[in-house]
């Protein structure tokens, strides 16, 4: 991971920006445990400063974690950089249509890192983060392997939830991913989905689940919730969470990240979701499960979606 850490080896997670994601994140983080220091950034000094002194008085009663409100030399030692900021999804807005104000962002943070001796995972959260996660790998020349977004593993979330619901059973015992892009296009892995290995749809049997509605309500909790509530924040929190988990103790656990393709099903050179292997060097290893031909076909679409975007960045 990163070269300059010292002897004592401390986990150390830097999160940048401290709007809902970011801050909701920090604190998901102190409550795990699984980090013994948090560094915040934020260019708003004054709002860093509230969020931090109240992340710290959480300390007395939370496993012992070092947390400050610091700056870009922090960086050195991390392990894990969260990147939080930007602007966040307005009423009605796509995720897509966020891109123009987001890009020069990310890139202006990641000119930052550059600075920085930083040799941890970048890990993408700001929308769209497919296409942020790409211009951030190839402005910081990290691996790809070292450069990630979170999404879809929220999606896949919010689908096994929907999943729990309507089986009757607890969501961790339902086995389907969404991949694809995090956003309208994105695909539901129903041919290879299963509970205690028997097939999604024989285990459903006869309850006649309309599952292009399910996919669908996927799509659409973001919005929903943005409507609702003005933002999102706990859910995408628990992905970060997860994800820093998974990291941090070299869990090679499977997880549908949004990384390079580099000819899975037929796709390359653009990031999106598909089930990876990760562990402590970010992506390990890129899982191409079963898809029928209309999932394949869909991916497919995501991908080009996807790719007609990122050329629009330059």
């Amino acid at each position: 991971m990163s070269k300059n850490k010292d002897s004592t080896n401390l986990n150390r997670i830097a999160i940048i920006g401290c709007g809902h994601v970011g801050s909701t994140s920090a604190y998901a983080l102190l409550l795990r445990g699984i980090a013994e220091e948090l560094v915040v950034l934020d260019e708003d000094r004054k709002r860093l400063a509230g969020e931090v002194m109240d992340l710290q008085q959480c300390v007395p009663l939370n496993q012992p974690t070092r947390i400050w409100a610091g700056d870009f030399n922090d960086l050195d030692d991390a392990d894990i950089i969260v990147i939080a900021a930007g602007a966040g999804t307005k009423p009605g807005e796509s995720r897509l249509e966020l891109l123009t104000r987001n890009v020069s962002v990310i890139r202006e943070i990641v000119k930052e890192i550059k600075k920085t001796s930083f040799d941890g995972i970048i890990l993408m959260t700001t929308n769209p983060v497919d296409i942020l996660a790409q211009a951030a790998q190839e402005e910081s020349d990290l691996p790809v392997s070292q450069v990630i977004s979170s999404r879809t593993v929220l999606d896949t979330a919010r689908l096994r939830m929907i999943l729990g619901e309507k089986l009757g059973i607890e969501a961790r015992s339902v086995h389907a991913y969404i991949i694809g892009e995090h956003g309208d296009s994105e695909i539901a892995t129903w041919s290879s989905a299963s509970v205690a290995g028997t097939p999604l749809f024989e285990f459903a049997g006869d309850l006649n689940l309309d599952f292009d509605e399910i996919l669908e309500k996927v799509r659409k909790a973001a919005p929903k919730i943005v409507r609702q509530k003005g933002y999102t924040s706990f859910a995408i929190a628990s992905s970060v969470v997860r994800i820093c988990e998974a990291v941090l103790r070299d869990e090679k656990t499977v997880l549908p990240v949004s990384t390079l393709t580099t000819g899975q099903y037929g796709i390359e050179e653009i990031y999106l979701s598909l089930p990876c292997v990760v562990g402590r060097k970010g992506v390990e290893k890129v899982i191409e499960i079963p898809l029928s031909d209309d999932e394949k076909e869909g991916l497919k679409k995501s991908a080009e979606i996807l790719k007609k975007t990122y050329r629009q960045i330059g």
